[in-house]
């Protein structure tokens, strides 16, 4: 076959006129292993583009994932609470090692045709004991007598109605008030009340509040 022609350029070194690359063993093109703790330092653009991505992509889904989001959807929220959320939570409170818990029903109703029910749920060290039913249309836990008072006697944790449900005989706000009293001296009693504390405040907890109308 016939040998390649070459040209020859004044002052310069002869030029290959194929397409062959020469037999370089530095040059970045020549293929070569490369551990993986040293590709960052490769210099083809391409792979450091590559890579730069793959980097970024990684590290957005993982702070995504430490912030509480997924990698496919938006940052996972809290609902908030809502005043229909509160009203179907049990009144809670705790004392001494000892958690009230309570629920009325219903929220509304009309004078003649509502019946008033409470559950109070004991947890904890529980010790012999009275619970205090009290129903009230009292503006406020300072003024006024309560409706209807009715007591039980417990001696450990467990569930509590009140022994008999009461029918309002006028229109208003009717409030629930549970009060745990310990019969053994030096502790602590504990009430959990729909009803403000003052006139015109707000009620501490308003899932135990039955509004009649007429």
């Amino acid at each position: 076959e016939r040998a390649p022609e070459k040209r020859e350029v004044t002052g310069s070194t002869p030029v290959p006129t194929t397409e062959a690359r020469p037999p370089c063993r530095r040059g970045p093109w020549r293929a070569r292993s490369v551990p993986d703790h040293h590709l960052f330092g490769y210099r083809s653009p391409m792979r450091t583009t590559v890579l730069g991505s793959a980097i970024a992509v990684g590290a957005t889904v993982a702070m995504a994932t430490l912030a509480g989001c997924s990698s496919s959807s938006s940052p996972a929220t809290t609902a908030p609470t809502t005043t229909s959320a509160v009203l179907g939570l049990p009144a809670t409170g705790s004392v001494d090692g000892v958690i009230l818990s309570v629920t009325s029903s219903p929220r509304t109703g009309k004078v003649g045709a509502t019946t008033i029910t409470a559950t109070a749920e004991l947890k904890g060290t529980v010790s012999d004991a009275t619970l205090r039913f009290a129903i009230s249309s009292a503006s406020s836990a300072d003024k006024g007598k309560a409706a209807s008072v009715q007591t039980v006697n417990v001696s450990g944790p467990g569930r509590f109605t009140l022994p008999k449900p009461y029918k309002p005989s006028s229109a208003g706000h009717w409030s629930v008030t549970v009060t745990y009293t310990p019969k053994a001296a030096g502790k602590s009693s504990l009430s959990v009340s729909g009803e403000p504390p003052v006139a015109g405040s707000q009620p501490p907890f308003p899932q135990l509040v039955t509004v009649v109308s007429s």
